[in-house]
């Protein structure tokens, strides 16, 4: 067999006369105005260059009319506001609060979304449900503006204006919390006879602010207290799901998915209670209604539900002590049969994208396996293999491809059994490069991790377990 040599990506030539958002984007423009098409179907802010003027003067100023400027106007130019003046232009905030808002707003569709997703879809609950919920609801506005400003001030060139939007978003946390707390018990569950609206508020708030823990680089449990409240304000929700729409429920059982597939890795290391769901997910798109690519997971929705399920192999029940063993053949054979839909048939995908949509699938079907099989002393051995297996269909995506956001799950797993110095420089290499795009912090904290794994290995000194590092650090993060 010949030698499969890495997919170069070929992407479309950016536009010089189109929108300024297609441009950004770095996506074809039809030149259509005031709104073009591509930007009418994703539901984005197109904004268009203005046209530049060339004013010639005809008269030369006096002596007198050249020192007219007034002070004020003069230290305007010479001293400019540091929260002005930016080489990125996200960075240039207004200075009145509901003018910085809708500028935060902008920046989350058109900057924060598509830096952490694997594709810009109409199935985004990041833009097709949490947005809609903003324009009637500050709660969900807060908890948007609090994540697009904590994200901005990681890409803030000063230092001034990185501070100023750390504290917005501290601020728009806050505000979170207080719509949280009087709507939970002690124990962290909802309250009972709560509103429709205010629980799906409840869970997709909570789901930003966990998204911000990962953002923040936090590293102690909190996130997997508030993923265990999101769990039972969902399940009150599927119990009155006669009288919700579909959407909205798949919606937030999608982003629900994503994290608690990190909570389940993270189950072993932290002891936390998770008791499991009263009413099972299920999925509201069926095949009969198109393919639903998700902003977190691609295509391997079914495959996360899969891995969620995990956990009950790794805490064994010693009344039934066949239980586990039946359970994890079980879940063997769906993740090793589990099959996706074709995202080359996805009209909103163009073909680089879909294929390195399939690519990550299975990397993510293997790192499945390679968790699954840490729950096994026989399968173990497997484990290897496995993982050099993750790390060909990581590298069959490019280097920039949207896919690379939601890397660092089947990444981290394999990453940890990495024993070559090569390997593992590629594993450090491209974690880097997807830190330098979405800026989050927890990704510094998973390298972190597996470098104190990697400077054993490279030592010669015998390899440690991910867990027992975590253990040793007291850590806790989110993957996502």
């Amino acid at each position: 067999m010949t030698e499969q040599r890495p997919r170069q990506r070929s992407f479309a030539p950016r536009s010089r006369q189109g929108c300024l958002t297609c441009r950004r984007r770095r996506k074809r423009c039809d030149q259509q105005e005031p709104k073009c098409g591509a930007c009418v179907r994703l539901n984005l802010v197109c904004e268009w260059q203005e046209q530049r003027q060339i004013v010639k003067r005809t008269v030369e100023p006096s002596p007198r009319e050249e020192d007219s400027t007034s002070p004020e106007t003069e230290a305007a130019v010479t001293c400019p506001n540091p929260l002005r003046t930016a080489i990125d232009p996200w960075e240039n905030l207004p200075h009145d609060g509901v003018a910085e808002a809708k500028h935060l707003l902008q920046y989350y569709i058109e900057a924060f979304v598509p830096s952490i997703s694997v594709a810009t879809t109409r199935s985004s609950f990041y833009t097709a449900l949490y947005i809609p919920m903003a324009a009637q609801s500050e709660r969900m506005l807060n908890a948007i503006l609090a994540l697009s400003s904590a994200q901005l001030a990681r890409r803030a060139s000063d230092p001034v204006r990185a501070h100023h939007l750390r504290e917005v978003s501290s601020r728009r946390q806050a505000k979170c919390l207080q719509f949280l707390r009087p709507r939970l018990a002690p124990n962290g569950m909802p309250l009972k006879g709560l509103p429709l609206r205010d629980l799906c508020e409840m869970v997709g708030v909570t789901l930003m602010l966990v998204g911000l823990d990962a953002l923040n680089g936090n590293k102690t449990p909190d996130w997997l207290v508030q993923l265990q409240s999101a769990r039972a304000t969902l399940d009150m929700l599927y119990q009155q799901n006669n009288m919700i729409s579909w959407e909205i429920l798949d919606c937030l059982r999608r982003h629900f998915t994503y994290y608690d597939v990190m909570a389940s890795l993270m189950a072993g290391v932290t002891r936390s209670p998770r008791a499991p769901l009263q009413r099972t997910l299920t999925h509201a798109h069926s095949p009969g209604n198109g393919l639903c690519i998700d902003p977190l997971m691609g295509i391997s929705d079914q495959l996360c539900s899969l891995v969620c399920r995990i956990q009950l192999v790794s805490t064994p029940t010693p009344a039934f002590p066949h239980f586990s063993k039946a359970h994890f053949d079980v879940l063997e054979r769906d993740i090793q049969n589990w099959s996706y839909e074709n995202p080359l048939l996805a009209p909103d995908i163009e073909t680089p994208l879909a294929l390195d949509l399939i690519a990550l699938a299975e990397a993510y079907r293997k790192a499945a396996l390679i968790q699954l099989y840490r729950t096994s002393e026989v399968h173990r051995l497997l484990i290897p293999a496995l993982a050099s297996q993750v790390m060909q269909c990581i590298s069959r995506i490019p280097l920039g491809s949207p896919a690379e956001s939601s890397l660092l799950y089947p990444m981290f797993l394999a990453g940890a059994e990495l024993t070559t110095e090569k390997d593992i420089a590629m594993c450090f290499e491209r974690l880097t490069a997807i830190q330098k795009r979405n800026r989050y912090e927890n990704i510094a904290n998973l390298r972190d991790v597996l470098q104190e794994i990697w400077t054993d290995v490279l030592n010669g000194l015998p390899k440690r377990d991910w867990e027992d590092v975590l253990r040793e650090l007291g850590w806790s993060f989110s993957l996502a």
